[in-house]
């Protein structure tokens, strides 16, 4: 059998992934993995050694994490390009799309150029791989969604997703996109700077080309809803988003700083929080959107630009300053997207990874890593997978304890990078391409 294997490797470089192959490897189709953007894989096995596979230089940097379906890792480019790599390394096909726009025709960001910053989802039903492209149109830019198929690369689907009436210089598609009942849902915020009348919308695209429901935070500008993990659907198949500041700081809630709880197919609100100083998070840029809504159980897990968290019931969000309970320094901050394991988190802190569990309406704290691991993380395999985004080093935490059980240089990565799990491998996106970590 030993002899067989080159000519193994052989044929994977000349023909698309097999039924079989496409079987024998885990899949990860958004953003931490599932339609909930859990972060949790039950196919990693525990880590032995860990060691580069292989890694790739791209055409741009990677801000959106890798996807895996049919047994080929999707990577998208901020030259708005996607490229698919078997599992070994070999690239199978890349479809580079119209060109990225430059920072300097942005009223403001910090993005460049920019290009595909939302993480892609992928579509069974139809093997297609959805992202959102970012590119020049004469004097303003323009959103589309396209769709390439995972097993060729081939374009299959485009379409503009900009909002009617709504200037799209001032709207950036940072958020991962969801997949959920045949709707690519994407979300919209603004650029770093906060510059022009920019508003927070969630777009239901139905991949059978049906007409788009649009969701807007509120009457007055701002209130985006830009944090990397996108939307996450809660137990009863609602759609949750968390919008940032909005521009006003008296008077009536005006959709800012807050978790909406949308039902799925007509994206109208159900329900809503907001903290009870709501108005003084939006004066002082202080406010939940730098992170989703992380669901443990039947309970919502939310914390921003501050030391306090907050845990929600699903069912009813609670409104204007009514959490279940209201938690101080959990986190100094946080700033991307959640993993969960049954009913724990693991919590991406500017001061070091925290995990907590959840009974009823009480919170644990647990253990806080270094506060240099600070990535959006995942589990899998007993432990905790998390980045060190500017010491470019992925680690691998014990989950019981946040002991440090394994290390390796991956290279820089973006402040909100995140792993995708994969059988024995974590592919990791960098300033520069792309690493795929083995666990053997």
């Amino acid at each position: 059998m030993r002899r067989l294997v080159p000519v193994l490797v052989l044929l994977t470089t000349l023909l698309p992934p097999s039924r079989a192959e496409a079987a024998s490897a885990a899949d990860w189709t958004q953003y931490h993995g599932d339609i909930a953007h859990s972060g949790y894989s039950a196919a990693v096995q525990p880590p032995g050694a860990v060691k580069v596979s292989w890694s790739k230089q791209l055409d741009g940097a990677v801000y959106a994490s890798p996807v895996v379906a049919e047994s080929t890792v999707v990577v998208a480019t901020e030259h708005n390009s996607l490229y698919g790599f078997s599992r070994s390394g070999v690239l199978r096909w890349a479809h580079h799309d119209l060109r990225p726009v430059p920072l300097k025709s942005l009223p403001c960001g910090n993005i460049d150029p920019l290009g595909i910053t939302g993480t892609p989802a992928y579509d069974a039903a139809s093997h297609l791989v959805y992202a959102v492209v970012t590119t020049p149109y004469g004097s303003s830019i323009r959103h589309q969604l396209i769709g390439v198929d995972v097993r060729n690369g081939r374009l299959v689907s485009r379409r503009g997703i900009d909002v009617p009436g709504q200037d799209p210089r001032y709207e950036n598609q940072r958020g991962a996109l969801g997949l959920y009942r045949g709707r690519v849902l994407v979300t919209f915020g603004g650029h770093a700077g906060d510059c022009g009348p920019y508003h927070g919308y969630l777009l239901e695209v139905p991949t059978n080309g049906a007409a788009v429901q649009t969701f807007r935070t509120g009457a007055d500008t701002e209130a985006g809803m830009w944090q990397a993990s996108g939307p996450t659907i809660a137990p009863d198949g609602s759609v949750l988003v968390v919008s940032g500041n909005g521009s006003r700081t008296s008077g009536a809630w005006d959709g800012g700083n807050a978790v909406h709880k949308l039902s799925s197919l007509n994206a109208t609100r159900a329900s809503y929080f907001t903290p009870a100083d709501w108005a003084q998070g939006n004066r002082d840029d202080a406010d939940l959107g730098s992170s989703g809504a992380t669901v443990i159980g039947s309970r919502i897990w939310i914390q921003g630009k501050t030391n306090v968290g907050y845990l929600l019931d699903y069912r009813n969000l609670g409104g204007i300053g009514h959490p279940l309970a209201a938690v101080t320094d959990a986190c100094a901050k946080q700033f991307g997207g959640a993993a969960v394991h049954g009913l724990s988190a693991y919590l991406p802190c500017t001061d070091g990874v925290r995990k907590i569990s959840v009974s009823g309406t009480t919170v644990t704290q647990g253990w806080k890593a270094a506060s240099n691991i600070t990535g959006s993380p995942v589990v899998g395999g007993g432990c905790v997978w998390s980045l060190d985004p500017s010491g470019g080093t992925l680690y691998a935490l014990d989950e019981g304890t946040g002991a440090v059980r394994r290390q390796i240089s991956v290279g820089t990565t973006t402040r909100f990078a995140t792993p995708a799990l994969s059988g024995s491998l974590a592919f990791v996106g960098t300033t520069t391409g792309v690493v795929a970590v083995a666990n053997v």
